[in-house]
C-alpha cells in the first residue's frame, strides 16, 4: 500500500457546483496555482517534498487518452466517496453491441440517453455548494493522495483520485470526510487506497449510520423499477430538492443498472439485470474484494470477486457501501514522447 505524497496547491470555484453550475458533490474542478512548486512529492513520511513537473505535456491513457492538467485545470474524482448521482448518462454502446443492430434499435437507444439522477443527488450536492459558499466564491485548497509513482495518481478516465482540504469556517475541512461525515456521500473504496485511509472513512461511516444521517436513512434494500423520469435538474432549478427524497442504490450499483435499463428499454439486451451486471461492461465484470479480506491480505493476496456475487436475482442487495473494495481501473501516464512516466 502506498506510503509515498502527492499534493496540488490550487483553488476551487464555487460556482462549478449545482444548483449554480453542473458538477455533482463527488467530482471537483481545481485551478492549480501557477507556482514553482505548486505540485510536490515526498517519498515517506521522512522524505522531505520537492517540485516535480512529471506532469507537464503528459497524457493519461486508460478508457480515454486526455492531459492530466487541461487549461490550467485538474479534475479531481474525490476519493473513498461516491455521492448519488446528479448527472449520469448511459455508457455508450460498444462496437459489439453495435454489431447487427437495427437503425430503429440504435435511434431506440439514443432517445433514452439522457442524464438521469438519483434521490438526494440534488440535496447532497447543494449542501457542499452551500457549506463551500459560506467560505467565498473562491477557496484555495491542498489536493493529495498517497502513491509511490506516477502511473496510480489519475483513473482511467484522466481524474486525479484524492482528498481535497479547504479552510471553511476558520478550520481545515478534508471535504472527502466532511460528505461521509455528513452522511450526504456513501464511502466507495478502490483496490489504489491504503489502510489508513480506508479505516478513516469506515469510522466515520460507523457513526453516520448509527445516526442515520441522509444517505443511510434511504440506502435501498432492493433494486427496484428504473425511474426514467428523474432527470439531471437544470441549473437553478431548485425547486427539485422538495421531492428529493426515496430510494437510493450504492450510485456504483445505480450507473450498472442505468447502463442496463436503458439497453433493455431499447431491445438493445435480452440479458437480465443479473447477467448484464455478471459479464460487466464490455465483457470485463467488476472486480471487488470484501472488505476484510482486502485489509487483512492486501489487494495481491485477497480473493477477486464479481460485483455480481453480491447481488441475488438482478434485484436484492446482499452488501453494504463499505464491505467491499473495488478494482482500480488502471491507467497509464505517459510523456510528451510517449514513453511510461516512472519517477516524479
Amino acid at each position: 500500500m502506498p506510503v509515498g505524497l502527492l499534493e496540488v496547491e490550487g483553488t476551487i470555484d464555487v460556482g462549478q457546483f449545482w444548483p449554480a453550475g453542473r458538477s455533482d458533490a463527488d467530482t471537483t474542478k481545481v485551478v492549480v496555482t501557477v507556482a514553482p512548486d505548486a505540485i510536490r512529492f515526498r517519498k515517506n513520511d521522512t522524505a522531505p517534498f520537492h517540485p516535480t513537473r512529471v506532469f507537464d505535456n503528459a497524457r493519461v491513457k486508460g478508457r480515454t487518452s486526455t492531459p492530466p492538467i487541461k487549461n490550467g485545470k485538474l479534475i479531481v474524482r474525490l476519493q473513498g466517496i461516491d455521492a448519488p448521482e446528479l448527472h449520469y448518462m448511459p455508457s455508450p454502446l460498444s462496437a459489439a453491441e453495435k454489431k447487427g443492430l437495427t437503425d430503429a434499435k440504435k435511434q431506440a437507444y439514443h432517445e433514452v440517453t439522457h442524464s438521469y439522477r438519483q434521490f438526494l443527488g440534488a440535496t447532497a450536492t447543494k449542501a457542499l455548494h452551500d457549506f463551500l459558499g459560506s467560505s467565498g466564491a473562491t477557496l484555495a485548497c491542498r489536493v493529495f493522495t498517497h502513491v509511490d509513482a506516477p502511473n496510480e495518481v489519475f483513473d482511467t478516465y484522466g481524474r486525479l483520485v484524492g482528498d481535497i482540504e479547504v479552510t471553511a469556517g476558520g478550520e481545515k475541512v478534508d471535504i472527502n470526510h466532511w460528505l461521509v461525515a455528513q452522511g450526504l456521500a456513501y464511502p466507495t473504496f478502490y483496490s489504489s487506497m491504503n489502510e489508513d485511509e480506508i479505516r478513516a472513512f469506515l469510522a466515520l461511516t460507523k457513526t453516520a449510520r448509527a445516526k442515520k444521517l441522509l444517505v443511510w436513512k434511504h440506502l435501498a434494500k432492493t433494486i427496484g423499477a428504473f425511474d426514467f423520469d428523474l432527470r439531471e435538474p437544470k441549473v437553478g432549478e431548485t425547486g427539485v430538492l422538495a421531492t428529493d427524497k426515496g430510494p437510493v442504490l450504492m450510485p456504483k450499483l445505480f450507473r450498472r443498472y442505468t447502463n442496463w435499463s436503458a439497453r433493455k428499454k431499447a431491445k438493445v439486451t435480452s440479458q437480465n439485470f443479473q447477467k448484464y451486471l455478471g459479464e460487466g461492461s464490455g465483457g470485463k465484470p467488476d472486480t471487488c474484494y470484501e472488505i476484510d479480506d482486502f485489509l487483512a491480505n492486501g489487494v495481491h493476496s485477497a480473493t477477486p470477486r464479481n460485483f455480481a456475487e453480491f447481488v441475488e436475482g438482478g434485484r436484492t442487495i446482499k452488501f453494504q457501501p463499505e464491505g467491499l473494495v473495488f478494482g482500480e481501473a488502471p491507467s497509464t501516464l505517459v510523456g510528451a514522447d510517449g514513453k511510461v512516466i516512472k519517477e516524479f
